[in-house]
């Protein structure tokens, strides 16, 4: 390999390194590049200076090969590493740009038999007994029939599979119970089973089975289950109803193993309807919401990778216990916790879990309580979820939507008004119910009124919106109408919005005298704040209204905010940015959180500003810092492009 080869191989890598530590940073793209460059300083730049010199120096030739080894060794690793993060990528677009950048290193290199070979390698070179013996694709023509062994095992010493795998199930009643365990030995005779069952009585006496009564469905009971033996893995049952020969341990095996994976599931089938669904879902934590789609984005043997999974699954004995004892939930609700957990957890790396599309699990159908899906699950079951991960919204598949209050899923506003944090959906409706309470009041009595300062900016920027990390609202009003603001307007507020207006505010030494505070000052006059529920809503009474000037249009300028159009400043962008600065549509915190005494100060350019970090009490889907840029609007949309 040449000198320029070597060069650009040297690149590749440092390329896609800076693709994976962050694009858009020009501090990792110069570290990457320049330990790239070292390494080729130390090894193939020195073999071009020594050519030079080759005559002069009498270099040995096996130096210089030793030198050449050296490097390609320092390659290989880098294709060893990018290999193993095009395993582990959850983004196809990531898969994508990490195999782009392999070929760049080697154009002969596959995917598929780097991992084969390696995997290959290792069992050849490992002494100890296989948990599972591998197997081979035979011929699909031997198999036209019911393609039901076409995959063949390859004999092995291996450990048996009773020493690896006990079976935990949940029955609703002892004859439900007796029906599943018979249905289970006759695949597998001899393998351990824990069951819990309802009822108190006493149920069939099964050989190898301990049964556990009065238990319900609930987190706890699972974490009782598998305390009881020591097996490495255990098949969690949930739901499970009938068991056949497609509940493939050997093959959820070959899988844990040849992936790397934590969780191995599969598809399910409704008893008694026969409904199959391939049970893999997606996951998404963010804007105070939780999002559940199903479908994957990766695969690999035939396995979809999921943030959760429908059906029972086959996960280290250790791991489900460690996992499984922080929820309090029950039924269907303790595994979505838990899945949920696994997929979202900031303070370590995400574990992997997966679904494969040949193992299939029979599960409770809609007869059952036990057999709704995510989808049907009602909304008052979803209440629990709602309060422990302090989401006000859920989203599942279809057109399904749960909403809250923040009363009713027990999210504290003052908790979210922290430097670092976005505040809750439902906190900002608050905040929106209040705005639009005065506006409707002040349009339906002629007064003036539009809406200024940061309420401005977070309806220009985020179109129709307020600021993730609003604290207050500012409204501007005619206060030549003070006497509509506070008696009827008042009233209303307080009779039909349940508002009280406090009381006035002062500016200047002229208080209700509006004809000498407009001669003799340029702000305004008086002031009110409305309390409403965690919020306050600042309201200046102005001797002059800007928003009434048209300029010769026939109409004012009016803006959205929070689904209603209101009278605005007649360019509501020029008034955002001559107030903020030319970075107005680019993030800063509100001013509070900076430590400065007024909002005057030239604070609003994101290059004196950024975001805060993010207190440790706070969830860590509501933190700046790890989840969202300073710039840009989608970020904070419902359904994100």
């Amino acid at each position: 390999m040449n000198y320029k080869q070597k060069k650009l191989q040297l690149l590749a890598v440092g390329t896609m390194l800076f693709v994976l530590a962050g694009i858009g940073s020009k501090k990792p793209l110069a570290m990457i590049l320049t330990a790239s460059l070292r390494i080729h300083e130390n090894g193939t730049s020195t073999r071009h200076s020594q050519e030079k010199s080759w005559c002069l120096q009498c270099v040995s030739m096996a130096e210089e090969k030793v030198r050449l080894t050296s490097i390609e060794r320092r390659l290989t690793v880098a294709q060893k590493k990018l290999t193993k993060a095009y395993r582990l990528a959850r983004s196809a677009e990531t898969r994508k740009l990490i195999k782009d950048s392999l070929q760049l290193l080697e154009p002969e290199l596959k995917i598929d038999k780097t991992e084969d070979a390696q995997l290959k390698n290792e069992a050849e070179n490992s002494t100890e007994r296989k948990e599972v013996c591998d197997e081979y694709w035979g011929n699909p023509k031997e198999g036209h029939v019911d393609f039901e062994h076409v995959y063949r095992t390859i004999p092995c010493d291996r450990i048996p599979i009773t020493h690896l795998v006990e079976i935990l199930i949940y029955a609703e009643s002892c004859m439900q119970g007796e029906h599943l365990v018979h249905r289970i030995r006759a695949v597998y005779p001899d393998i351990s089973i824990q069951m819990a069952i309802t009822p108190q009585g006493v149920c069939e006496v099964l050989n190898g089975v301990q049964v556990h009564y009065g238990l319900k469905d609930v987190a706890s009971t699972w974490i009782r289950l598998s305390d009881i033996q020591s097996t490495k893995y255990i098949l969690v049952g949930r739901n499970m109803v009938e068991f056949t020969h497609y509940a493939d341990l050997d093959r959820m095996l070959r899988v844990m193993n040849s992936l790397q994976v934590d969780i191995v599931g599969g598809a399910v089938r409704l008893e008694p309807e026969g409904r199959w669904y391939a049970g893999c879902y997606q996951t998404n934590v963010r804007n105070f919401t939780i999002r559940i789609q199903p479908g994957h984005d990766l695969s690999s043997h035939s396995c979809a990778y999921c943030d959760y999974l429908a059906s029972p699954f086959l996960i280290q004995r250790n791991l489900f216990k460690r996992i499984m004892n922080a929820s309090k939930m029950e039924g269907m609700m303790s595994f979505v916790d838990m899945f949920l957990h696994l997929a979202h957890s900031h303070n370590r790396d995400a574990y992997h879990s997966v679904a494969c599309v040949d193992v299939l699990f029979h599960v409770a159908g809609h007869q059952s309580s036990r057999g709704h899906g995510v989808v049907e699950v009602p909304k008052s079951l979803w209440v629990p979820i709602a309060s422990q991960w302090k989401i006000d919204r859920i989203m599942l598949a279809g057109v399904v939507e749960h909403t809250w209050s923040c009363e009713e899923v027990d999210i504290q506003c003052s908790e979210f008004v922290v430097a670092g944090v976005i505040a809750p959906r439902c906190c900002l409706e608050d905040l929106a119910y209040c705005v639009k309470a005065f506006l409707n009041l002040t349009a339906a009595y002629n007064v003036s009124a539009f809406t200024a300062e940061g309420t401005n900016v977070g309806a220009v920027k985020i179109y129709g919106g307020i600021l993730p990390w609003e604290r207050d609202a500012d409204i501007y009003w005619d206060v030549y109408k003070h006497d509509l603001v506070r008696g009827p307007i008042a009233n209303d507020l307080e009779q039909k919005f349940n508002l009280k207006l406090g009381p006035v505010i002062y500016n200047t030494e002229y208080g209700d005298d509006i004809e000498k505070c407009a001669a003799h000052y340029k702000q305004h006059c008086l002031a009110y704040s409305i309390q409403c529920n965690f919020w306050h809503v600042e309201v200046y009474g102005l001797p002059w209204i800007i928003a009434d000037n048209t300029y010769g249009l026939e109409n004012p300028t009016q803006i959205a905010l929070n689904g209603l159009w209101t009278m605005a400043m007649p360019n509501p962008g020029r008034a955002a940015r001559q107030r903020y600065g030319d970075n107005v549509l680019s993030h800063i915190e509100h001013w509070w959180t900076y430590n400065l005494q007024t909002s005057w100060t030239r604070w609003s350019n994101v290059r004196r500003g950024k975001f805060h970090s993010c207190p440790p009490e706070v969830p860590k889907h509501a933190c700046l810092v790890e989840n969202f840029l300073p710039y840009g609007t989608l970020q904070f949309q419902d359904v994100p492009i």
